[in-house]
């Protein structure tokens, strides 16, 4: 079921000779039904980051050579930039929101203490 994965991992270290790659295999619990979360990929990079290490080799190679690395690293730091500003974009509408809803709560608690008098 973890298929997938464990041919991923065999493109990465075709071998698998390496001691340190069939001890993290053999202690990772790998999810069953064969689907991974980007937290738990992120679990799984933390815990054994020589699994992975190939793959952002690759990363790494392929884009020095598409673009270079300068191009990437602006490109990368406009997502940043984009992501902080929605991120910041949605706190202030959430903000907005809960006042709305703390003075609509204001005004029905008035209304019902008017209908008591």
């Amino acid at each position: 079921e973890n298929r997938e994965f464990l041919d991923l991992l065999g493109i990465f270290h075709p071998k698998h000779r390496d001691d340190r790659v069939v001890r993290s295999l053999k202690n990772a619990d790998l999810p069953v039904d064969g689907t991974m979360s980007f937290g738990k990929f992120e679990d799984y990079n933390r815990k054994y980051p020589h699994l992975f290490y190939p793959a952002f080799r690759v990363q790494e190679k392929m884009r020095d050579k598409f673009m270079g690395l300068h191009w990437w690293k602006r490109k990368l730091a406009k997502y940043e930039e984009v992501r902080k500003q929605v991120q910041e974009h949605d706190k202030r509408e959430e903000e907005r929101e809960n006042r709305e809803r703390r003075q609509r709560y204001e005004v029905s608690k008035d209304l019902m203490k008017q209908g008591t008098d």
